[in-house]
């Protein structure tokens, strides 16, 4: 099984942008970092094996975890 990469990222409107990794449309966008966060944990853990790549406001990542299919 392919592992699906999410990445949180902002966009230019200053808000939030969920994005799988190779598409170029988000597959959300929040007003908060946070909110992006919690429904990007929900997609990865649904999505397993995925990873989630968080990134600061200036585009550097600040956090990765990885979401595997035992648990």
């Amino acid at each position: 099984m392919e592992e699906t990469i999410y990445h949180i990222v902002p966009n230019d409107k200053k808000r939030w942008d969920i994005k799988v990794e190779g598409r170029d449309k988000p597959e959300k966008t929040f007003e908060r970092k946070e909110e992006a966060y919690q429904e990007a944990q929900d997609l990865a853990d649904r999505s397993r094996p995925s990873q989630l790549i968080i990134h600061r406001m200036d585009g550097k990542v600040e956090d990765i975890s990885k979401y595997s299919t035992n648990g």
